[in-house]
This record gives C-alpha cells, sequence and structure tokens, in this order.
C-alpha cells in the first residue's frame, strides 16, 4: 500500500506588519528594513531571503526604522522610547540611547554619517554614527515632528543643513555647524509630510495634506512656486527623470506618484491609476534608492519598486508619461482564504486575501507578488484550470471573473466578468474535464447557485446564466465539480451538503449528518466518493452511489476548513482547520496517520499540486503560507538504512563478544544504547577473568572506561542507575563505579553536566544494597553461633 505518510515543510512569514514605514539602503538596495510588530525583520531583496530577525523591546512597537545608505547600519526606535543601533555585519546591537520622547519620523544622511530623529515633543536629535553619540539635540517644534531631512557635504562642515516639519504646519531649517535655526516657515496650515533638498541645494521643497506643494530657493528659503495638489501629500522630493533633468514628486492618499515640472507645475508623468474599490490604500513614504530608482511604500504593507531610467520618450506638452512598475513586495499577504497553484509550471501561487485585487506570487521569489485587478470588494474563493492557465475569482462585489495567463507579459489578464447574483459570491469552481474550462459554477449569499458558459472571446460580461438554482438555505462555502464534469457538489452553512447534475441542474443527492455547518467539500478522482469538511470537527466520507455516510473521520479539536482527496493508489485525505493543523488520513483504515503542525492561526486555504499528494500548500489567517513536501520514500530508505546498520553492528558486537574483544564489544554496546547488551557484555568479561585483580575481569576493559568522553560518561551512568534499582543486577553497576572512582577524579566528575542528577539518584539504591548486606552479614554471625552450639551438643 503506497501510503504517504511523512513531509517535510519551508514557509514563508511575513515581514512587514504595523503602520510604520519600511526602508531600504539606498547605495545598492540590498537590504529591507521592517517592522514585524515588536520585531524587526532584514530582508535581503537581491536573494529573496531574510538576512536577519532582530527580537523585540519588552513587546514595545517599532516606530521608526532608518538604514544607512551603506547598508551598514540600522537604526531602531521604539515605543518605549529606545533607540538601537544594529550593526548589520556583525549581527549586533552596538549601542543603546533612551530618547527623550517616542521618535515616529526619522532620516539618513547620503554620505552614512548622521542619523535624525523627530521625537514627539518637538525634539530633533542628531546622532553620529561612526562616533556613537548625540551631536545635536534642536529644540524649537512645539509639536510632533512628521518629516525630516538632512543634506551635507563630507568634506565641506559648512554645508550640512536639517530640515524638520511638524503636524501644526510649521518648517524649520537647521544649521548644523552653528547649532542653531535659520530659518522658519509657516505656509502651511497642516501637517507637512514632506521636507527635501535637492542635490545641488539649490531648490527646498515642502509637501502638507492641505494638498499644497511649495518649492523654496535656498539662499533665502522665500517661496519660489506654490502649487496645489489634489490630494493629501504624504511625501515629496526631487528625483531625475528624462535627460537627466530634475523635476519634484508627490505622492500621498490617492496612491500615484506623479512626477511635476519644477517651474511650471505641470504632471510630467505618473504610475499606473488603481482600481477604485473600497480599500482606501494610501502612499506613506517614497524610499529614494538611487538616483533613478524609487521605492513606494503603501499602507498594505507592500512595496513598488519604480525605474525611472526607462525612457518613456518627450515630456513636453500634455503628454502624461506612464511611470512601469518592476515589481511589488509583498510584506504580508493579510488573511488568505483561498488558494491555488497556477502557471504554465504550477509554479505560481494565486491567493485570495482581504483585498480586491488576486494576488499571484512566484513559489522561487515568496516576497515577490503580482496583482491583478478588477474586482471591487475582497475576494472570497477562487479556482483554477488543471493546466494552471486559467483562474476564476469570487467576491464580495456581487462579480464573478476569469483571468487568462497571458504569455507576452507572463501574468494573468481578465477574460471575462460574470454578473448576476444578487449577493457576494461566496463559492466558485472551474470544469475539470477540459484544460481549457467551457463552464463554471458559482455560489452566492443570496443562497442560490448559478451556472455560466463560458464566452469564446475575451472582454465579455456575461449577465445570463445558463440556469439558477436555489441551493441552500443558509451561505454556501464550497462547490466543487467532479473529475468527469457530470455533477457538482456544494456545502452549504445549512449543515448540508448536495450533490447536483451539471447539465440538468437538478439535486440528485442529499449528503446529511453533520452537526455543523460545512466548509469544504471534495470528490476523489479514482472512486465513487465524496468527503466533506465541518464546524462539528469531523470528515464524513459519502457514496455517490447511494449518498450514504461511509467514514466519519475525527481527530480535529475545532472547526475544519479545508479537506481534499488525493492519493491514486489508496485514497487518502489530507485536512486542516481552525485549531491551525494539517492531519494526514487513511481511508481505508479509517485512521489518522499523522499530524503536521507549523501554522499558529486558523488554516483558511489548502492547494495540492496535483492529486498524488507529492505536495501541497497551506496558508493561515496570518498571512504565512506552508509548502509541505512528500518525505516518505526518503524516510523508508532511512528507516531501512538504519535497520541494516543495526544488524550489522549487532552481528559485530556478537563477534566481538566471541573473540573475547570487551573493549570494542563494550563501545558499540555502548554507541547502541541498549542496556541488557551492555550488561550482559560486562557480565561476559567478568565470567571470562583474563585479570583476576581486576574488578570487572579485564584492564584492558578498565583503560577504555578510564578514556570515555563526558556524553559516554553520562550514558554509561545511567545504564548504572537502571541496573542499581533492580538486586539482581546491581553488583555489576557497584564494579563499574569502583572501576570510574578509580580512574576519574572526582574534581573532573562533578564538571559533567547532567551527572550528578544521576548519581543522587543512585546513592539512595547504593544504601539499600549497603544496609541488606549488613543484615545478611549479621545473620550469618546467627548461624555460625547455631552451629557452633549444636555441635557442642554433639559432642
Amino acid at each position: 500500500m503506497d501510503l504517504k505518510t511523512t513531509y517535510i515543510h519551508k514557509e514563508t512569514e511575513p515581514i512587514y506588519l504595523g503602520g510604520t514605514s519600511a526602508s531600504i539602503s539606498a547605495s545598492d538596495g540590498k537590504f529591507l528594513a521592517t517592522p514585524l510588530n515588536e520585531d524587526v525583520v532584514i530582508t535581503n531583496l537581491h536573494t529573496n531571503e531574510i538576512y536577519y530577525k532582530i527580537e523585540g523591546d519588552d513587546d514595545e512597537a517599532i516606530t521608526s526604522l532608518c538604514i544607512t545608505p551603506d547598508g551598514k547600519y540600522l537604526a531602531i526606535c521604539s515605543q518605549s522610547q529606545q533607540l538601537r543601533i544594529f550593526d548589520l555585519e556583525s549581527k549586533h546591537i552596538t549601542k543603546t540611547f533612551k530618547l527623550s520622547s517616542p521618535v515616529y519620523i526619522s532620516t539618513v544622511d547620503s554620505t552614512s554619517s548622521l542619523f535624525a530623529f523627530g521625537g514627539s515633543d518637538g525634539v530633533v536629535t542628531v546622532w553620529d554614527i561612526e562616533g556613537g553619540y548625540v551631536t545635536h539635540s534642536l529644540k524649537g517644534h512645539g509639536t510632533t515632528i512628521c518629516s525630516i531631512t538632512l543634506y551635507g557635504e563630507l568634506n565641506n562642515l559648512n554645508s550640512w543643513r536639517l530640515a524638520s516639519g511638524d503636524t501644526m504646519g510649521t518648517v524649520k531649517v537647521w544649521d548644523l555647524s552653528k547649532r542653531k535655526c535659520i530659518h522658519t516657515l509657516k505656509d502651511h496650515n497642516t501637517a507637512v509630510r514632506g521636507v527635501a533638498f535637492d542635490d545641488d541645494f539649490e531648490y527646498f521643497i515642502t509637501g502638507g495634506r492641505d494638498h499644497v506643494v511649495i518649492v523654496y530657493g535656498t539662499k533665502n528659503f522665500k517661496p519660489l512656486y506654490t502649487y496645489p495638489i489634489n490630494e493629501q501629500v504624504e511625501a515629496s522630493g526631487f528625483v531625475r527623470y528624462v535627460n537627466d533633468r530634475q523635476f519634484f514628486y508627490t505622492a500621498g492618499s490617492s496612491n500615484i506618484l506623479r512626477l511635476w515640472d519644477i517651474k511650471s507645475g505641470e504632471l510630467v508623468a505618473q504610475t499606473p491609476a488603481p482600481l477604485e474599490t473600497n480599500e482606501e490604500l494610501v502612499i506613506m513614504d517614497v524610499i529614494k534608492v538611487c538616483e533613478h530608482q524609487l521605492y513606494l511604500v503603501i499602507s498594505d504593507q507592500t512595496l513598488v519598486e519604480l525605474d525611472l531610467s526607462v525612457k518613456q520618450g518627450d515630456v513636453s506638452g500634455d503628454n502624461v508619461q506612464e511611470l512601469p512598475v518592476m515589481k511589488r513586495i509583498a510584506g504580508n499577504q493579510g488573511i488568505i482564504a483561498d488558494t491555488r497553484y497556477v502557471g504554465p509550471d504550477h509554479n505560481l501561487l494565486a491567493m485570495a486575501t482581504n483585498s480586491p485585487a488576486l494576488r499571484v506570487m512566484d513559489l522561487q521569489k515568496p516576497f515577490e507578488l503580482k496583482l491583478c485587478e478588477g474586482h471591487t470588494d475582497i475576494l472570497n474563493a477562487l479556482d483554477a484550470s488543471p493546466d494552471g492557465k486559467w483562474i476564476a475569482t469570487a467576491s464580495k462585489d456581487g462579480e464573478a471573473k476569469l483571468w487568462r495567463w497571458d504569455d507576452n507579459v507572463e501574468s494573468f489578464q481578465l477574460y471575462a466578468t460574470f454578473q448576476g447574483h444578487a449577493g457576494p459570491v461566496t463559492a466558485i469552481c472551474l470544469n475539470k474535464l477540459t484544460s481549457e474550462p467551457t463552464f463554471l459554477i458559482t455560489g452566492s449569499s443570496d443562497l442560490t447557485i448559478k451556472k455560466w458558459t463560458i464566452p469564446k472571446t475575451s472582454g465579455n460580461v456575461m449577465k445570463t446564466s445558463v440556469y439558477t438554482r436555489r441551493a441552500h438555505d443558509k451561505d454556501i462555502n464550497a462547490i466543487d465539480i467532479s473529475p468527469n464534469d457530470e455533477f457538482f457538489a456544494t456545502a452549504s452553512y445549512d449543515k448540508l451538503g448536495k450533490v447536483w447534475n451539471c447539465q440538468s441542474g437538478e439535486t440528485i443527492g442529499v449528503l446529511k449528518g453533520h452537526k455543523r455547518g460545512l466548509w469544504d467539500i471534495n470528490f476523489y478522482k479514482y472512486d465513487k466518493l465524496i468527503v466533506t469538511g465541518s464546524g462539528d470537527k469531523t470528515l464524513k466520507v459519502w457514496s455517490l452511489n447511494d449518498f450514504t455516510c461511509q467514514k466519519t473521520l475525527e481527530g480535529h479539536t475545532n472547526s475544519i476548513q479545508r479537506v481534499k482527496f488525493f492519493n491514486p493508489q489508496s485514497p487518502q485525505l489530507i485536512s486542516c482547520g481552525a485549531d491551525g493543523l494539517v492531519k494526514i488520513w487513511d481511508y481505508k483504515s479509517g485512521e489518522e496517520i499523522k499530524t503536521l503542525d507549523n501554522h499558529d492561526n486558523r488554516i483558511w486555504a489548502m492547494a495540492l499540486r496535483d492529486d498524488k499528494g507529492d505536495e501541497f500548500i497551506t496558508a493561515d489567517a496570518d498571512g504565512k503560507v506552508t509548502t509541505w513536501t512528500d518525505n516518505t520514500a526518503e524516510e523508508v530508505r532511512l528507516r531501512e538504512l538504519a535497520a541494516k546498520d543495526k544488524v550489522e553492528q549487532e552481528q559485530s558486537l556478537s563477534n566481538f563478544v566471541k573473540n573475547q574483544d570487551w573493549s570494542n564489544a563494550f563501545l558499540l554496546a555502548l554507541t547502541l544504547n541498549h542496556s541488557m547488551r551492555l550488561y550482559h557484555v560486562i557480565k561476559s568479561c567478568i565470567e571470562a577473568n583474563e585479570d583476576e585483580e581486576s574488578s570487572i575481569g579485564s584492564f584492558q576493559l578498565e583503560e577504555t572506561i578510564s578514556q570515555l568522553n563526558n556524553d559516554q560518561l553520562v550514558v554509561l551512568f545511567k545504564k548504572i542507575r537502571d541496573w542499581n534499582v533492580n538486586f539482581k543486577f546491581f553488583e555489576i553497576s557497584q564494579s563499574l563505579i569502583h572501576v570510574i572512582l578509580q580512574h576519574f577524579a572526582i574534581d573532573s566528575l562533578i564538571e559533567v553536566p547532567g551527572l550528578m542528577k544521576i548519581i543522587d539518584s543512585i546513592i539512595p539504591y547504593n544504601e539499600r544494597h549497603y544496609n541488606r548486606l549488613d543484615d545478611l552479614i549479621e545473620q550469618t554471625y546467627v548461624l555460625d553461633y547455631t552451629v557452633e552450639q549444636m555441635n557442642r551438643l554433639l559432642a
């Protein structure tokens, strides 16, 4: 019976949680530092791997992060007002410092010389990175500082300037060499979120939540240009774009980065406008990695990379260029409600999350993400065709959409939209028999199911279904279509599963028996079986011949969210649920084979790469994705090798004893950790008695014992302890103790980790054995006296 019993795993965990902005090393864009609640995660963007995780500061949330452009140091500020300087090369904290207040904004200069921190008490603290001390404490703001920037030339001390903006709209420009404020600007009437100097120290820009951007000249800091921006500005600065010309950028509440001409204020270029949804995303920050590379930090903890060196033609006139998105980095996926393997090679993962956009992740580059926008509300469910080139999505917006793989852009493009449900679409399934789908079934919270024909051409909006049926009395949570496309099944929160005829849309069977609502339902490809998973913590397998329950499988401690059949040779099941556990079942025996545990939260989603069960994925409410790979064959091979090695070692042990090679026999028995075999080796040595004066019959064996290392001594003392408990075996244990005390100093034995605890457990039994021997000696005296008196009577 070819059962899958053992799986190994690797996981992709969230690297970004919290409202604090991320930070990237600007010289090469290699290191990304992100907050993970109270911890900090450093990711190598070149290798797509986590470089290091810094433990939190007494469960206090991270408030600000700033990494030096050269990628050598990271400044970490937390709610407890603690500043920690982390050395990325040595991977340890080099300095800690107590700030005067929590810091929510920080920056570093381009030469990696100074950090600057803006406190909630209005104090700006400047930190010397190389020296590891505070150089300036600048006071003058009366409220929280919400923007800050540094400018300086390495060999010109008089050039160093710092600008800071606060939540009341005041901006101050500081001369660091003179240690004083040289200009106070009050041209904004609300929080200033973007302040920046250009590279040539010709212009200075401020951008505020009052929808206004002001460009100043740095000679006298008088406003040169004031431009209204149709959004709350969260970041502003200068970049070079076409022909290396300098422009200023703004980003904020509209989730669009825009480039503007400095002198005319004309819009030059912008990122693609996102689809209008109920998800209100904001660009929290713009990170300038180099002159032509920017990262946008979005409020859903994703980062968007832009390459401004990609030339888009002339920027003159009314031709607004579109800035191409190079890649997206997902700090976390949110709650993953459903998932499938997709792509021509099934190396991508499609995810329905608490976001309107379909997310597609490359399993080889797990932090990179592609978004497919089309829905206007969160996704509830999805399905994929057997070849991985089609994805169907169901959304809370009441629509279902079909996406098709496009080789030209190596992504999924919207193919068709299906409208008609009166409520959110909660379940969806594509037909299985053909690689290119011909129909799909949808289920909705309006309690109906619909069958839709897939159009032959793309771009259609289908508003008429093949049929509509009232299906259940409560929400429909899952739909599955049989492998031959003849039937489909629905699972509902009304505790029922139903089997339907695909052609007519009529019910042909009802699966009744669960005590709580059903979360999932799945056909077995190689037999007339169907399985349901329920909130009553059980799986039930049903016959498609008479729709009776064949087996009920119990083992989960909470609701079962997903269940799948797999294994063509012998039917097996995988289930997962709200207890965070994954269980592997053997259907024929009805027994649980294995429990897999790598999640800390409810597992909402599960997907199998194929029906063989060689690989599957689980995803939970924390956004953690675990890939499980079958390791049964390797495990069996290792067990067979271990059994073979054991037989060979036991044969060797037998040969050593036969040849009276007591030293090798002793060492091998000790290595095998077999108590009685070791006992019989020592007993046989004593009986052979090669050296009469030896306590154990062999001086050579005593010499071997005297050379044991600490670990071997601990194992030997454990055996001595076990034998010492039993009156039949204690003599040999006492002989061994005698040998050990002859060859080892007491001080050296005391230093062996864990040995004294074992010795403490030996002593009480030793006392008992000696007391028993004393009693026996006393009894021999009585016997001697009795015999002597009897001899006198006979005389």
